[in-house]
Parts: C-alpha cells; sequence; structure tokens
C-alpha cells in the first residue's frame, strides 16, 4: 500500500444498478456527485428504499467487511460518480489505521449488523 495509490472512479447514468442483491462486495463506494438509493427485494413487485445515499457518504461497507454477498441493491437514481475502494486496500488501510480507530469501526460494523437484523425482522412482521 502506498500514499499515491489511486482509486478508480465510474459514472453510472440514472436507473443503473451499482451492485445487485447477491452481488459478491468486493469493493466500498463513496458517492462523489448524483444520489443513490439501498434497496431491497429489487425483484419483487413490491421493492423497498431503505435508505438514500448523499454525496460523501461510503456505501457497500457492511457486507464487504463482513465478507459476505450484499443483502440489498445499490441504484443510481440520477447519474452519479464513485469512487470505488477494493477489498485489498480498504482492509490495508484498516488494518493500519490506528488502533482506537479500528475498535471504533468494528463497533460500529456491530451496531450496523444489529439495526439491520432488526429491520429485517419488523419488515418481515408487516
Amino acid at each position: 500500500m502506498t500514499d499515491e495509490t489511486t482509486y478508480k472512479r465510474r459514472i453510472f447514468e440514472a436507473n443503473r444498478m451499482i451492485f445487485d442483491e447477491g452481488d459478491p462486495a468486493d469493493i466500498v463506494y463513496i458517492l462523489s456527485s448524483g444520489a443513490v438509493e439501498i434497496r431491497v427485494d429489487t425483484l419483487t413487485d413490491y421493492p423497498r428504499v431503505l435508505t438514500r445515499i448523499n454525496v460523501g457518504d461510503v456505501f457497500g461497507e457492511l457486507a464487504l467487511l463482513e465478507g459476505r454477498s450484499h443483502q440489498a441493491a445499490a441504484i443510481a437514481t440520477r447519474k452519479s460518480e464513485v469512487l470505488e475502494v477494493t477489498r485489498e486496500e480498504f482492509l490495508d488501510r484498516l488494518n493500519a489505521a490506528d488502533p482506537v480507530m479500528k475498535a471504533v469501526v468494528n463497533h460500529l460494523v456491530s451496531s450496523l449488523r444489529t439495526t439491520a437484523r432488526e429491520l429485517k425482522k419488523s419488515a418481515a412482521q408487516i
């Protein structure tokens, strides 16, 4: 890993899928411009929007950190530019982080995992 690492920038037109439910999580995304929605049940008659990603937000990180496939889809709702950080680069930088920051990230991941599970349970009850 070097400080000169370059990240891939990609453009997604409106209504283009960035990743789908079940896709492998091998990239973390940072939204540079545009707008993205995180949706579930995209192949059903009742897709749901879980959240909207704003410029500067990171997405796709939870599945990558947990080593599992994406549980939701990310869809550009307007023409959008994202910065892609590969799994290897992301984990290298995380592992090189200050131990306190690493502990904070691990805590946040755990909290997000719990919240996602609870949301899934309540959605199933509706």
